[in-house]
């Protein structure tokens, strides 16, 4: 894969899962479901990667300072959970200060980040960005999982102690590995060609959160058939937005805010597909 320097400049303004995985969530969940993929109207991704220079867009300006976990918040750990019959699991981080979650499901290549609230009669309820309610934790501290096979909820109990949801950290060749990974299996996919531009410039732990929201990027254009999207560019910012300007897809990351720093790919789906237009999280 060519890899070319990107010279023209922008100005970011506020602004398919696997089926296996994908199956377990109702749509009737979530406030934004988002039209489903089909074969041939889904969008590739990484024909090329080209590397941007400095001065792309405003928000680039801004550093980008190696990630923490979370939202401004630390994690001493997370905790593997399971439904009882073993149907369901994923990895639960939560976060110091209660300002964000992070989960992981088994079979699910993304890390979802949770905003809690409190629960009608105590606890609390942890939901996605689009509305979805994914976990609800008691009083007491136990765990409810909801999925598309489990509308009313299900007990999970904890099976052990796991390290924190954090971005790996990427060098550059790895970083174009990944790139032409995914340009792979974009081609095999539909033959359709987007190019992806990156900061010139960045440390280890960033490009972990770039080559992350990337992917994501990726997840969202294909739940977004017939999209006219053809160039998609990543920059770095104070907070994660997306912006869809014609067909030119602009992403802000904050590495320093981990996996809370780039959209999810529902947010990509829902901007590709005018639902929204954002969101800032």
């Amino acid at each position: 894969m060519r890899l070319c320097r990107n010279t023209g400049a922008g100005r970011l303004q506020h602004g398919q899962k696997s089926a296996p995985f994908a199956a377990l969530f109702s749509p009737t969940m979530s406030q934004s479901t988002g039209p489903s993929l089909t074969g041939r109207g889904a969008a590739a991704f990484a024909a090329a990667l080209a590397i941007s220079a400095p001065g792309l867009a405003e928000a680039q300006q801004q550093p980008a300072s190696p990630p923490v976990q979370g939202l401004y918040q630390t994690s001493s750990g997370a905790t593997r959970y399971a439904t009882p019959d073993g149907a369901v699991r994923f990895v639960f981080d939560r976060r110091s200060g209660g300002r964000v979650a992070l989960v992981r499901f088994e079979g699910d290549p993304e890390v979802h980040v949770l905003r809690p609230a409190m629960a009608a009669g105590g606890g609390e309820i942890d939901r996605t960005e689009d509305g979805d309610v994914r976990l609800r934790v008691t009083q007491h501290g136990g765990i409810i999982v909801y999925t598309r096979t489990l509308r009313t909820g299900a007990p999970a109990s904890e099976e052990e102690r796991v390290a924190p949801l954090t971005p790996e950290a990427i060098a550059f060749a790895e970083m174009q590995s990944r790139f032409r990974q995914l340009q792979a299996q974009a081609r095999r996919r539909v033959g359709q060609t987007v190019t992806f531009a990156v900061p010139a410039q960045m440390s280890a732990p960033a490009a972990g959160v770039v080559v992350d929201a990337a992917e994501r990027a990726a997840e969202g254009l294909a739940a977004a058939p017939m999209t006219t999207v053809r160039r998609v560019t990543i920059v770095f910012g104070a907070t994660p937005r997306a912006v869809l300007r014609g067909d030119h897809l602009i992403i802000q990351v904050a590495p320093q805010m981990g996996y809370a720093g780039r959209p999810s790919s529902s947010a990509i789906r829902n901007v590709v597909t005018g639902q929204v237009q954002g969101p800032e999280q």
